[in-house]
């Protein structure tokens, strides 16, 4: 509790006192989540500087164990999920055709999505905006967000729910099927 309390305040020494103590913990059990070292060692690395990012956020009382290995399962399935969307966009590449046959054809088609994704983004509200960025490009969890923004968990998930009803919106009127996913790929990159 005391190198809690440290950290908050910046304290290095606190915070190197904290890694040694629980990256051999966390990294094993990332590595059951992901099978693979270098995800694993990755996911360990993330998992400390959000720590440290969050550092003057954190609560003394809060059992730092559980903070962290809910931290560290959520980045294993936000990039589980940005695996997902990506195959799923090579997929509709490979059953077009349009790799092998037009690359720049491509390129323009993802500029065009990337830009459409931006456009809807730039026409959200400010805070549904700040929320959905929060909650898709900085992997914060509902809860983490309500706390930052000194709301609701529920005013944060209607946000949320809200800015991805607009996206899917747009693309459909673009009849891009996969667009969607693009974007959402493109976020959580």
């Amino acid at each position: 509790m005391a190198d809690i309390e440290a950290l908050t305040t910046g304290d290095v020494a606190a915070f190197e006192r904290l890694y040694r103590g629980l990256e051999p913990k966390l990294y094993a059990f990332a590595m059951k989540l992901v099978r693979n070292r270098e995800d694993a060692e990755e996911i360990v690395q993330e998992v400390f500087m959000k720590v440290w990012e969050r550092r003057a956020f954190l609560d003394p009382t809060q059992n730092l164990d559980g903070y962290l290995f809910t931290t560290a399962k959520n980045l294993v399935y936000n990039k589980a999920r940005h695996r997902v969307y990506e195959f799923a966009f090579a997929q509709y590449l490979a059953d077009y055709g349009a790799v092998s046959e037009n690359s720049t054809q491509t390129a323009l088609e993802h500029q065009e999505l990337v830009q459409l994704y931006e456009e809807v983004c730039a026409s959200m509200p400010p805070v549904r905006r700040q929320v959905f960025v929060m909650s898709r490009a900085q992997g914060l969890s509902t809860s983490e967000i309500a706390a930052a923004l000194d709301t609701s968990n529920s005013n944060i998930e209607n946000h949320i729910n809200k800015a991805l009803k607009m996206l899917r919106e747009k693309f459909k009127r673009y009849d891009i099927v996969y667009g969607f996913l693009l974007a959402y790929a493109y976020l959580l990159r």
